[in-house]
């Protein structure tokens, strides 16, 4: 083989060399990347929480019923001696009448309606006698409690009253209770007591305005 003819093989191949290196790089397009972007995140919807209870909320109080549960009245007066006081404020409609057994004592309440304080007359007597007609009353018991509650006044039409009818039956030291009504600014009551003339005490609550009569019972 002759020099020349190598020197054409030679440069034969190179020629064909850098055809294949232009080849590669005809498209001119980069490459694609081998990594992927990462799927959107989705948020799931929210929802706001129960409500939660306000633990220093409490529901309303429903109105609660007046009680007569024994307080820190005045001390009892001796049977003998009657007792009184003068009203003050508005005239007072009477509404209600009950009687109750406590330790110790029977407890007459008259509540009234209204915003004045109600004065009284109480003491004992020998017969009872009815305000306004004069008739006397029959009352059960070996004593007889009078009971005038002054400043009181009549019902206007259609207003709701305590309405006289029978005698409350009495629990024990106080037998019945008769309620008369009112005339002339002075509701009347009488309470026949069980053996005796007994010690009592009388004395006001509010809200409402209510006026008790104790009667001490010395067997309790």
């Amino acid at each position: 083989m002759t020099a020349s003819h190598t020197t054409r093989i030679v440069a034969a191949a190179s020629l064909a060399v850098l055809a294949l290196a232009a080849c590669g790089n005809d498209d001119g397009e980069p490459s694609p990347s081998s990594s992927t972007n990462p799927p959107p995140v989705v948020s799931e919807p929210t929802t706001d929480p129960s409500p939660t209870e306000d633990p220093s909320a409490s529901p309303e109080d429903p109105t609660e019923a007046p009680t007569d549960e024994p307080t820190d009245g005045p001390a009892f007066g001796p049977a003998g001696t009657a007792q009184s006081a003068e009203p003050s404020g508005d005239p007072l409609l009477p509404v209600d009448l009950r009687v109750g057994d406590h330790e110790g004592f029977d407890r007459v309440v008259v509540e009234l309606a209204g915003e004045g304080v109600p004065g009284w007359q109480v003491e004992y007597v020998d017969e009872a006698i009815e305000d306004g007609r004069g008739e006397e009353v029959d009352v059960d018991g070996e004593a007889i409690l009078s009971v005038h509650v002054s400043g009181t006044r009549y019902p206007d039409e259609g207003e709701e009253h305590y309405v006289p009818g029978e005698p409350l039956e009495g629990p024990d030291v106080v037998e019945e209770v008769h309620y008369l009504g009112t005339f002339e600014g002075l509701t009347q009551l009488f309470i026949g007591v069980d053996g005796g003339p007994a010690d009592y005490r009388v004395f006001t609550l509010a809200d409402p305005a209510r006026l008790v009569i104790d009667v001490a019972d010395p067997e309790d």
